[in-house]
């Protein structure tokens, strides 16, 4: 089966996401197998989401909880977390 090509919005939102899971672990001093071990995700899909490869929604959600946000907090964070990184970094 060949899977479509990815549009352009969505491989931004999606790099935004993965961006912002990668800076808080990095942030908070978290290996990328503790953070998998928080998340209860193999550390290999970590490496995937960060590494900008397709991930489930179960693994972002999972990846949310480990970092102890709501999902409104998580997209809050994020979209501010967007806005400064335009202006500087993140």
């Amino acid at each position: 089966m060949k899977s479509n090509p990815i549009p352009d919005q969505h491989r931004k939102r999606y790099d935004e996401i993965r961006l912002f899971v990668k800076n808080y672990r990095i942030n908070d001093g978290i290996t990328q197998r503790e953070f998998g071990e928080m998340a209860e995700i193999h550390t290999n899909t970590i490496q995937n989401l960060e590494a900008g490869k397709n991930i489930t929604l179960f693994t972002l959600l999972s990846c949310i909880d480990a970092m102890g946000m709501t999902l409104s907090e998580f997209f809050e964070g994020l979209e501010s977390c967007t806005m400064h990184y335009r202006q500087s970094t993140c």
